[in-house]
């Protein structure tokens, strides 16, 4: 399994104890790479499984970040691979500009325990609505072929599936006790202002955490 990191504290989170669960703990290799860090991509073939997480860049950057060409290519391979993928905000809209679609900036930033709405009921690991973790600015528009499958109040699209074996998903599905705190020490000037922006309180309660991993590790176990 190939992860791919853009920046510090945003790696896979409450995934990883779904892959250490006792019936899947054999099964899985992981190796994380850090571009931003200088690191090589592996070849195509020496993985099975992609991770795509989030970072602070925009795939739209490749002049100052020349690596997200390289990874957008790596992208395009395991797409026509038909390698199980998932993509977690960055990671989704790379998957999404990899695909030909649209990566754009969205009128006001999306930070916050917010309603993600499922609109596809095929979706069966997600439920009707829940409060999920939304920390972007930018948002993709949705690849010829794909299937969207959620939104929410300030986002369009908040996920589309590309096939039954990736997912794209706006939002940190991942988030466990420790992600927000993460995720707040990347902004050195703090959270910028708007009315889908939460306040630091707020961001840090763990009300919507439990029911956040379990519908990650729903999500895990439809793929497994």
């Amino acid at each position: 399994m190939l992860i791919l990191q853009h920046t510090e504290g945003e790696w896979i989170g409450s995934m990883n104890d779904g892959f250490a669960e006792p019936s899947r703990v054999n099964n899985f290799i992981l190796h994380t790479v850090r571009l931003d860090h200088g690191s090589t991509l592996p070849a195509s073939d020496s993985f099975d499984w992609l991770l795509i997480m989030g970072g602070l860049m925009s795939v739209n950057d490749e002049s100052d970040y020349l690596w997200l060409r390289e990874e957008k290519q790596l992208i395009r391979q395991s797409i026509a691979d038909d390698k199980t993928i998932i993509g977690i905000c960055l990671g989704g809209q790379m998957i999404a500009s990899a695909a030909g679609a649209e990566v754009y900036r969205n009128s006001t930033p999306e930070i916050g325990w917010f309603a993600v709405i499922r609109t596809d009921t095929d979706v069966t690991w997600l439920p009707e609505t829940a409060s999920l973790l939304s920390w972007h600015g930018d948002c993709f528009r949705v690849p010829v072929g794909a299937r969207p499958f959620a939104t929410s109040h300030m986002t369009p699209c908040q996920g589309f599936s590309l096939g039954p074996r990736i997912w794209v998903l706006q939002f940190h599905l991942q988030a466990q006790s420790g992600t927000v705190a993460a995720f707040l020490a990347l902004e050195p000037h703090g959270l910028p202002e708007g009315e889908y922006v939460q306040r630091q309180q707020q961001l840090l309660s763990e009300a919507f955490l439990s029911r956040s991993q379990t519908i990650m590790h729903g999500l895990l176990d439809s793929l497994v």
